[in-house]
């Protein structure tokens, strides 16, 4: 693909993101120009999708305008600048967390010899799973690259890789799926949501360390790790201070947009003074024209999701057609949680769930900080243990992984994960008073 068009896109993206910052700080008076500029870094990137994204793409695409045009002409009052915007800011944080790897990546250190110990899996764990809350899917490469190096993946290794990273959904606020529930469940209460996401990722750590430690086809002796040290982990911390004395003090203020301001400021300040002002803005342009278009099939499904997901809204909503319950408390909400789980294995992803379901849901008066809990459970249930979520494919394509072995070492903690978010939803609603 031409190298000039890759660069405009990553630009776009830039400008995408520091627009939807203007217009949350009322700088600028509309979201709309962040959008565009978003859809042209898409439309671009679309040419890089392989045959099968590209139809499904174009399928979503097309049923999102189909749908938006009935709706249209059935109510010409719907805000169509939606059909761009409605997942914006969830594009927003996906852009600055990606510039994240300026200063984080580098404190990474290559090892010549892998630790082996039942230390060296607590390591690989907890790192993985710190480190990777912030900078995503790019820590889970680092250690399987260096992993795949000595030899192919162990099932202890995959089971590792898989779980540390896809907890990261249940409470991580630099995490995309934490954007995507916000994004709908706006007015949820943050200190609850990330602590039962937190206390969901402790119990997965538990009951792994427990399965690999108990079990007899496993071993916690041998297992071969890659440990992140935990000097590198003062950055996600840093930030989540930051955002949250912001947000006291500012609560009018979306929490993603804070994140995704102070990871660029972070990223601008720490190159300053590692270089200098001018040495670090060339840094950020160079990173936006040849890194973030790497994240294309990410941002492009994201921005169908919403286009789909509004349209769909649009249609139920103009059509009269309601919630299929009355109450949403904590059994309702496990109900829903199987749902996103089970249409996840059959290729669904979960930001399309939640977009389609966010939206329709907002339609009535629910507690918004248990939609927020439910939309992160469902999505680290599933992109741990759906075989075609993109963590699992990644790890097929890249480490020569089976989707049989992926599903087979998964599916009981998938079910197990699901009972136990399923109990802390019904928690929290008796907790919310519901």
């Amino acid at each position: 693909m031409n190298k000039t068009l890759i660069n405009i896109s990553g630009i776009s993206l830039l400008i995408s993101l520091i627009l939807s910052i203007f217009y949350e700080f009322k700088i600028i008076t509309s979201l709309f120009p962040s959008g565009i500029f978003a859809f042209v870094a898409s439309t671009i990137l679309f040419f890089k999708l392989n045959k099968s994204k590209k139809i499904f793409i174009a399928i979503l695409s097309l049923l999102g305008l189909i749908f938006y045009i009935i709706a249209y002409n059935l109510d010409s009052s719907i805000n169509l600048t939606k059909m761009i915007t409605s997942n914006q800011f969830l594009l927003s944080l996906l852009i600055s967390v990606h510039f994240l790897r300026l200063i984080s990546l580098s404190n990474v250190k290559k090892q010549e010899v892998l630790p082996t110990s039942k230390k060296a899996f607590f390591k690989t764990y907890l790192g993985l799973h710190l480190f990777g809350s912030v900078i995503n899917l790019s820590v889970v490469l680092l250690v399987a690259d260096n992993l795949y190096k000595k030899a192919k993946l162990t099932k202890e290794q995959l089971i590792v890789l898989t779980r540390a990273f896809s907890s990261d959904a249940y409470w991580s606020p630099f995490f995309v799926a934490f954007a995507a529930a916000t994004t709908y469940a706006h007015d949820g209460n943050i200190n609850y949501i990330v602590f039962f996401g937190l206390l969901l990722a402790f119990f997965s750590f538990i009951y792994t360390y427990l399965e690999l430690r108990y079990k007899q086809k496993y071993s916690l002796t041998n297992f071969v790790g890659f440990p992140i040290s935990m000097q590198t982990i003062w950055l996600p911390f840093l930030l989540l201070v930051l955002v949250s004395i912001t947000h006291y003090f500012f609560n009018d203020l979306k929490v993603i947009v804070l994140i995704s301001f102070y990871c660029i400021l972070i990223v601008f300040i720490f190159l300053s003074f590692k270089y200098n002002i001018k040495k670090s803005v060339k840094k950020i342009i160079s990173h936006s024209k040849n890194k973030l278009p790497s994240m294309h099939s990410e941002l492009i499904l994201f921005l169908v999701a919403g286009l789909f997901g509004s349209a769909v809204s649009n249609l139920l909503l103009i059509n009269n057609i309601n919630l299929p319950f009355s109450t949403f408390d904590g059994v309702t909400a496990s109900i829903i949680l199987a749902v996103i789980i089970l249409v996840s294995f059959v290729g669904i992803h979960p930001i399309i769930s939640i977009s389609i379901l966010g939206h329709w849901m907002n339609t009535m008066p629910i507690n918004q900080t248990l939609m927020a809990v439910m939309f992160l459970l469902s999505w680290g249930i599933s992109v741990g243990a759906s075989p075609i979520s993109g963590l699992n494919l990644t790890l097929q394509a890249r480490y020569d992984v089976k989707i049989k072995e992926l599903f087979s070492i998964n599916l009981v903690y998938a079910f197990l994960s699901y009972l136990c978010a399923s109990l802390f939803l019904i928690l929290l609603s008796h907790f919310l008073g519901i």
